[in-house]
This record gives structure tokens, sequence and C-alpha cells, in this order.
């Protein structure tokens, strides 16, 4: 060693009895503090691998919902200490039982209620589970959730790579075959996410509890030399923006409202980040925030007023009108300093989004189908195309491009209405495909998918329509083919290796033949370029009228050797693009 060098051997040793006590102690921890808890994560782990195991499509659902009862009991956890109002925490639970035995369940689980109530309220609630807290107390709890959460996700993770790593080795280098080392890998997954990651999540919580956080260096140059000065030019941008819409005396575009909603969201974040650094450089820029975005406020709400005014609601416009009287909230709240309170935003926040996805007048959905199905009337009404009982009377629809704007409100509306309630879409007494298929060859392309050509000015509005083409019974000639395989199964995992079944995923069709012959791949692109030139489209892109009369050629695939004949082809059309999105084979010939 060179004199002068010196090296610390300590640095270098690794003491793995310091770990495990402190693993030992942390996990005791978390058996004595969070009982509830650790037995919602092993009931997730147990249900999941019971599904698996056994097929079982409906555990699955039961396991999606065990989270948000984790978040409430640890929410409860927190806030009954060890008062008499630990015995509510103790039966928190409780609800998982009828729960799990409705029927809905199924179907709610893949309702936008579930994902608010997992991704918005449950996180609110574990914020608001401090009986009371500064600002800067709560942004350092909101932080040391989010590491908590981060950490836990990463450790376990890692943990499962490894095991993957050393599993899918062993396995390769002595050559062992066969179904069980899915079901370990499987096994492991399942176990990692839904018991190992839970449980060093309430490890890290329980460990940093009543921390007090301050900000690393590296978040402090994020903020101060990236993130802050970004916002500092966007806001001069948007204060740019407002200054032309009152010298043009024009109102703004509608699209701005989520430029200003984001901007905000951001700014706000920043904000509070700003109380746990130790220097904060653009205090008089935060300070007066609040003051400065009242202008901007006006223009979101200005904004969503004319996209509403134009488009009526959706869906996604009813939630941005949600999130922005939240923030609009904030925004007012912190003009005061007296009221200037994280933990009231995150209160009301809480409170405005159970309303909207649980009181069903309050809905997103159902608000967005009355105002497109009002939309759809209005518009129809002035082109009178109903009769006296409200039926839609398709022989009225006309050639004139004067009324295609008119038109095409119309037929979003109705689209809209189809999409998301056809119990409501009823009362017009038609199809969805009788309607697209009566609008005029004139103003086909416009009114269905807002396409236009170089000469328009109006705007256009993009639309995507699913066009499924279905075997009837037709004759396929199949001269020269030595080889039939009828009976195609979709997907080969309950298929036997020496049968055959086919899937198309990830925009691409596989065939896997009985094991004489090798798999066969298309990719979508290839597939549907063949299918266009043999339909003699060429370069074109067909409506969905020239689909359905080349159903015949489109339905059957041949590249010399092979021919596939599809009993169906679904093609969808987003913008100006077409592209197959399933197949289902009927029957494949080979020479």
């Amino acid at each position: 060693m060179k004199p002068g060098f010196s090296f610390n051997h300590n640095l270098m040793k690794f003491n793995a009895k310091h770990y495990l006590r402190i693993f030992r102690e942390g996990l005791t921890q978390v058996v004595r503090s969070y009982p509830v808890e650790l037995a919602l994560a092993l009931y997730a782990c147990i249900v999941w691998l019971v599904a698996f195991e056994a097929e079982w499509s409906q555990g699955f659902c039961r396991v999606a919902v065990a989270p948000l009862f984790f978040a409430a009991a640890l929410a409860v956890n927190r806030l009954a200490g060890c008062g008499p109002w630990r015995r509510v925490y103790r039966v928190v639970w409780t609800p998982l039982v009828p729960l799990s035995l409705w029927s809905g369940l199924d179907a709610w689980v893949e309702q936008s209620p579930y994902f608010i109530s997992l991704f918005v309220l449950a996180p609110l609630a574990l914020l608001l589970c401090r009986p009371a807290a500064s600002n800067r107390r709560f942004v350092g709890d909101t932080l040391l959730w989010l590491r908590a959460f981060l950490l836990a996700e990463l450790f376990a993770n890692v943990a499962l790579g490894l095991f993957a790593a050393i599993l899918f080795s062993t396995t390769y280098i002595f050559g062992l075959h066969g179904d069980w080392i899915d079901h370990v890998w499987t096994y492991a997954a399942i176990v990692c996410e839904s018991l190992a990651a839970p449980v060093l999540f309430l490890m890290m919580a329980e460990r940093w509890r009543d921390a007090d956080l301050s900000g690393s260096r590296l978040l402090q140059v994020l903020l101060d030399y990236i993130v802050t000065p970004a916002l500092l030019i966007y806001t001069a941008i948007l204060y740019l923006y407002v200054a032309k819409i009152v010298v043009s005396w024009s109102l703004p575009k509608g699209g701005v409202a989520y430029l200003v909603f984001g901007f905000t969201i951001v700014a706000l974040c920043v904000k509070a980040l700003q109380l746990v650094l130790e220097r904060r450089r653009y205090d008089w820029f935060f300070d007066r925030f609040s003051l400065l975005s009242l202008p901007l406020s006006v223009l979101f709400w200005v904004g969503v007023a004319r996209r509403i005014g134009e488009y009526g609601f959706t869906e996604q416009r009813v939630w941005l009108i949600v999130c922005g009287g939240v923030m609009t909230l904030c925004v007012l709240l912190f003009l005061f300093p007296r009221s200037a309170r994280y933990r009231w935003v995150c209160a009301l926040a809480f409170v405005v989004f159970a309303l909207s996805a649980y009181i069903p007048a309050l809905q997103p959905e159902r608000v967005a189908v009355r105002s497109q199905l009002s939309r759809a009337l209005r518009v129809a009404g002035r082109l009178e195309l109903l009769d006296d009982d409200g039926t839609l009377r398709l022989d009225r629809f006309g050639a004139d491009t004067a009324l295609r704007a008119d038109y095409r409100r119309f037929y979003e509306a109705a689209q809209y209405v189809s999409w998301h309630d056809t119990v409501a879409f009823r009362r017009f007494g038609v199809r969805m495909r009788d309607l697209s298929a009566a609008v005029p060859p004139a103003i086909h392309d416009y009114v269905l998918y807002g396409w236009e050509t170089a000469d328009d000015t109006v705007e256009i509005v993009a639309a995507s329509e699913v066009v499924a083409l279905d075997r009837a019974a037709r004759r396929v000639a199949v001269a020269g083919y030595a080889t039939l395989y009828p009976d195609w199964k979709r997907s080969w995992q309950e298929t036997p290796a020496d049968d055959y079944a086919y899937r198309f995923r990830n925009d691409t069709l596989t065939l896997r033949f009985d094991g004489r012959r090798p798999d066969w791949t298309i990719p979508g692109p290839r597939l549907l370029d063949r299918q266009l030139q043999r339909a003699g489209f060429g370069d074109a892109v067909p409506n969905e009228k020239e689909l359905q009369q080349a159903a015949d050629k489109l339905l059957v695939y041949s590249d010399g050797e092979r021919m596939i004949v599809f009993r169906k082809l679904e093609f969808e059309r987003p913008d100006s693009v077409l592209r197959i999105v399933d197949a289902d084979i009927a029957a494949v010939l080979v020479r």
C-alpha cells in the first residue's frame, strides 16, 4: 500500500447479524402494531394463490379490493392510536366479507369508482390520518409515505428479479423443463407483490414515523435550477396568452384548460416542497403564486366553459371540472395565511371525489351521458331528424354539405351515448350501425371520422370506430392444399401441446401447430397490408362500408404455402390510420 493512503476495512464489512436484527425487530413491530394490515396482506396473498391455482377468475376481484381495506385500516390505525377508537380499527376489515360475496364485484372493479377509491381516496385517507399537522409536517408525512412505498416496491422487486435470475438460469443450465417452473415464478411474484411489499412498506413507515424530514441536496438542485425556472417561463407564456386574448377580445381555446390545470398543479406541488428545503430561493414567487394564478384560473374556467359549450360533457371533462374545483379552492385558500392549510385541501378533495364516485346523480359517466343525449336531441331537432315520438328517421339524412357540421355534432353525441349507455340510446329506435350506414356518401367521412379535404377549414375532430367483419356461409377454394387444420383454439394456455391454437397479442398473430410444424407468426401491419392489397385497396384507407363490401377477400389470407380462413376480423380506424385489433380463425390449410 502506498504511503499516505489508508483504507478502512470496516467499510467493506457486511454485518449480516446487524441487518437481520433490524429486520427481525421491524417485523416484530409490524406484527404488534399492524395486525389487521398484516392479516389483510396474508388474505390477499392466499386468495391470489388460490385463484391462480384453481383458475378462479372471481378470486382476482377479491384480491383487488384488499388494498382499499389495507389503506383504510392503516389510516384508522394511525388516527385511533391506543385510545378507545382502537375498537374501530379491529373491525374495520369486516365490510370485506359482504363485499366479497357481492355478485356485482367483478363489474365494479372495472369501473371508475374503484380506480378513484384506489388511486385517489386511499392515498388521501393516509395523508389525513394525522389529527393535526402544520403545512411543513403535512408535506413531510406525504414524502415519508411516498418514500416508504417506493423503497418497499424497489426492494421487493429487486429480490423478485434476483430470484427469477437464479430460477431461470438454473433450469436453463441443467436442462430442466415442466410447468412447475412457471408455477414457481408465478408463486414468487404473487408473494412478493401481495405480502413482501406491504410488510416492507409497514416496516419503513413505522421506522420513520414522526421523523423530521428535510430536503436533500438533489431535491434542492432539481427544484431551484430546473423545475422552478421552467415554471417561471411557463407563467410568462400564459400571461402573454392572456394579454393576447384581452387585446384581440376573443375567447381562449378550449384545450388551454388542460394546460393551465397541469401548470397550476405542478406549481402547487413545488410550492409545498419548498417547505422542506433548507434554503428557499423563490419565496418571492411562491408567496405570491395564488395572486398570480387568479387570472390563469379565470382562463381555465373560460376554456372549460367553451369546451363544454361546443362538445358537451364527457366523463373526462366532468373529472376535469372536479379537479379544477379543488385546484381553484386551493388557490383561494392560500390567498389568506390563516386558511392556507394543505390538510383542508386534501379533506375537501376526499369529499368531492367520494361524492362524484358514489352518488349516482353526480357520477361523471351519468352526467356525461345526460349531456350528450341532450346534445344529440337538440341537434336532431334542429335538423328535423326525429318523429313526434322521438324516433330517429334515417331517411331524413341529407347530403347538404352546409349542414355537415351539425350532422357531425349529432353523430358524435349519439355515438358517445351508444358506447356508454345502450338503454338511453334505444330511445332513437335504431342501431348505431344503421345510423352510420344512413349518412350520405358526400359527407360520410366527415360525419363519421371528422376527415377533411384540403380545401376545408372546419376543425377536425378525431374519432375511432371498430369495424368487425363476420364470415357468413361463404365458400372458399381450397384446391392444392394437402392438410386442413380446423377448430382452432383461441389461446394455448389451456391447450395440450399436441393440439393447435392461436392468439392475437401485441399487434401480432401467432399460430401454434400440433408440434409437427413450427409456429407461424404474422405481424399485424404485414397482415393488414397483404389483406388490403388482396382486396384491391392499395395504399388507400377504406371506410367501414368499403371494408364490409370486401369481406370475402379480407377474411382469407394466403402466402402461397399456407391459407388462413378467418371467422372474424376487427379493424380500428383512429384518426386516419387503419389497423387490425383482433382476429378469429376458422381454419388453416397447408400445402
